[in-house]
């Protein structure tokens, strides 16, 4: 796809914010034909030497504390996985030189929205070099990447901004808070009488069964088949595995009955204290979940108990044994831009939305 453009002509769209949030934003102006000094874009997969520049870029940025070359292992890896042979690919806007003008990963979600099955864009990633940037490269590739979802089918798009709301507002997003919680977990003196068991690949299934079960009366949510659920943790565990000793680990916790599980819970530790990246429990009460993280905590009775963060989905009920010691908006803004007759959610009562899921 070849998309022509006067450089630094991309202008932000009039009014910032859509008035109606079920209308999707109208495309970038077109410029005007008869402007000299034009430039050809394209949008390609990004590959080869192209990735390698890419990675090379945005290694300052995103490095997580690896080292440069376990950097691109864990980017290549990633998209070598069974989930993202179909639901990601890096993309690149280039010019005829095949020069990098911007970049962005691009996955392909299902999720369910009012009860409707659909289609969803997710962007990532997205970067301009420095010697690119205030020309609308980005925003050239964002609307690319929507055009060609929206041609596809998808009825949304999704990202997440660490850069505040204003860009991506001007290129049709709204804003739609999470909730990021401190926990604390009451304890009272020994471990609860709970077997608590590593997961394995073989709890997987039953890990999307309890996320499609608890995020049922929610308006949005995605859809996490084994695949996805894989694809998430299995980039944790990469991440923690390629980094230095001791900086991050990754647990994953089942409880069972009978031969499945019935209870889970998926964490992150690092010296800050442990991230609670998502969970899931088959009663309503989430009482076994509060179980399974007193037991977790007792493994060590002698040490001070760790901080405890998450994002936690408004439907999903505090366990017992549990209270939100703090809650806040995320700081990584959920953005969405509607791409066809859809009514956005607006608030984070319509999410359920886990930390595992940020892309």
């Amino acid at each position: 796809m070849i998309v022509v453009l006067r450089r630094g002509l991309c202008r932000p769209l009039e009014g910032g914010r859509y008035a109606d949030r079920g209308t999707p934003g109208p495309p970038i102006p077109a410029p005007d034909p008869g402007v000299s000094n034009i430039h050809s874009m394209h949008l390609v997969a990004a590959q080869g030497q192209l990735l390698e520049h890419i990675l090379d870029e945005t290694y300052p940025i995103w490095h997580e504390g690896l080292t440069r070359r376990n950097y691109g292992k864990w980017n290549v890896a990633q998209t070598r996985m069974p989930w993202a042979r179909r639901g990601l690919e890096r993309v690149a806007l280039v010019d005829d030189a095949g020069a990098l003008l911007s970049s962005a990963k691009r996955y392909r979600f299902e999720a369910r929205l009012d009860g409707r099955d659909v289609q969803l864009l997710g962007i990532g990633a997205v970067f301009t070099p420095d010697a690119r940037r205030g020309r609308g490269y980005a925003s050239t590739l964002i609307q690319q990447m929507i055009e060609q979802a929206r041609g596809d089918g998808a009825a949304l798009a999704l990202l997440f901004s660490e850069i505040g709301t204003a860009f991506y507002e001007r290129l049709g997003f709204t804003p739609v808070p999470i909730d990021e919680v401190r926990l604390r977990v009451k304890l009272k003196g020994g471990s609860p009488a709970m077997l608590v068991r590593a997961g394995h690949e073989t709890d997987l299934p039953a890990v999307s069964a309890l996320h499609d079960t608890r995020s049922a009366g929610s308006r949005f949510a995605l859809h996490r088949d084994v695949a996805l659920v894989q694809f998430m943790l299995a980039r944790k565990r990469l991440l923690a595995g390629l980094g230095p000793s001791g900086l991050r680990s990754v647990e994953f916790h089942v409880a069972e009955e009978g031969a499945s599980a019935v209870a889970y819970v998926m964490l992150s530790v690092d010296a800050q204290g442990w991230t609670l990246v998502e969970a899931g429990d088959r009663d309503p009460a989430s009482a076994r979940l509060g179980a399974m993280l007193q037991v977790l905590l007792a493994r060590e009775p002698s040490l001070t108990p760790p901080p405890i963060r998450a994002w936690w989905p408004r439907q999903f009920q505090v366990p017992p044994q549990l209270e939100i010691a703090e809650r806040r908006d995320a700081l990584d803004v959920l953005m969405m831009r509607a791409l066809s007759d859809v009514s956005l959610p607006a608030s984070a009562d319509d999410l359920f939305y886990w930390r595992s899921d940020f892309f």
